[in-house]
């Protein structure tokens, strides 16, 4: 791993909650950053305990956790709304931009069949690669009027990401199939269901793609990050918590508000337009390979992160001094 090369001491030998407990109290740690709380019953259980004076918690699941012993949660000032800290059981400490240092992959990139994919060469592809679980059966509406949308301007077609593991797909897919029967849309003719490509390959076909659409109220981010560094086009949908606000962020950023839509409707517009407008978005790809870097290899959240703990570490040590000196 890589973060064992690059800190002072790594333990990653605790296999059950008792030996994560003694490990992490044996460490003296002034404090104790999860990533994600959530996603992991472990992690969970011990984030419900007081192992540190300090206790924190980022975006890895970007949710509030609800629990008293987290003091604190750090997120992106980019990814907030003015309201943001009603969201939050936490203190929210919003980092500068999106909170996080990235680099960009710079990957081999081989070029996809299409044919072999069932992908058409002359219809614009608009590519939806998010999660499937994100794709909520309120919003099957939009992806049917986009459908339609782009069946009034001469074609095109949604593209879905499917696995060879579980069945999430196949409900997914049998749902939109009777949502689009009940339009009277031939599901077929609009949308085209892929298996998961290596990395190379998605990247090749992110660029020969026309536009990629953001997942409605649970954003991307490493998708949409991919697909800036690859210049396509993301068209990102912001919404009211975080989680909903992670790709429009990168696009404010940039500096493309044409790429941000804030309502559904708004959402069916632009995706429609864009597709259809080739010159419009030669010129967007040119815009992002412009500012494109500015996503990348920002240290301000480091320098940010850094000052913080500091300060608290600080100021709850002279707290406990002050404490400590009125008992005597």
């Amino acid at each position: 791993m890589a973060a064992r090369g690059r800190v002072t001491h790594f333990d990653d030998r605790p296999k059950n909650l008792s030996g994560w407990m003694e490990a992490i109290r044996k460490a003296e740690v002034d404090a104790l950053i999860y990533d994600e709380i959530g996603m992991d019953p472990l992690t969970l259980q011990l984030a419900a305990m007081r192992l540190a004076p300090l206790q924190a918690v980022t975006w890895g699941h970007p949710e509030t956790t609800g629990l008293p012993t987290l003091d604190f949660y750090l997120s992106g000032a980019g990814f907030e709304s003015p309201s943001a800290q009603d969201h939050y059981s936490e203190r929210l400490v919003q980092l500068p931009n999106m909170g996080v240092y990235v680099e960009p992959l710079n990957p081999k990139v081989l070029d996809p069949d299409l044919r072999a994919l069932g992908l058409p060469r002359n219809e614009p592809l608009l590519l939806c690669p998010g999660s499937l679980f994100k794709y909520s059966p309120l919003n099957d509406w939009v992806w049917i009027e986009i459908a339609k949308g782009l069946r009034a301007n001469g074609g095109g077609r949604l593209v879905y990401f499917i696995s060879s593991n579980g069945s999430m797909h196949l409900l997914l897919t049998r749902r939109l199939r009777e949502s689009f029967a009940r339009e009277g849309l031939d599901f077929d003719s609009h949308v085209c269901l892929i298996p998961f490509q290596d990395r190379a390959r998605y990247f090749g076909l992110m660029q020969r793609s026309t536009l990629m659409l953001d997942t409605l109220d649970f954003s991307g981010f490493n998708t949409a990050l991919q697909a800036i560094e690859c210049g396509l086009p993301y068209l990102a949908f912001e919404g009211e918590f975080m989680r909903g606000r992670l790709a429009s962020c990168m696009m404010r950023r940039m500096d493309l508000p044409e790429l941000v839509a804030t309502t559904y409707e708004d959402f069916v517009q632009r995706a429609v337009a864009l597709a259809a407008n080739k010159g419009r978005l030669k010129q967007i790809r040119a815009e992002i390979a412009k500012r494109r870097h500015i996503l990348f290899a920002d240290t301000a959240p480091i320098r940010a992160l850094e000052e913080f703990l500091v300060e608290e570490i600080g100021r709850q040590r002279a707290s406990h001094r002050a404490a400590a000196l009125s008992a005597e």
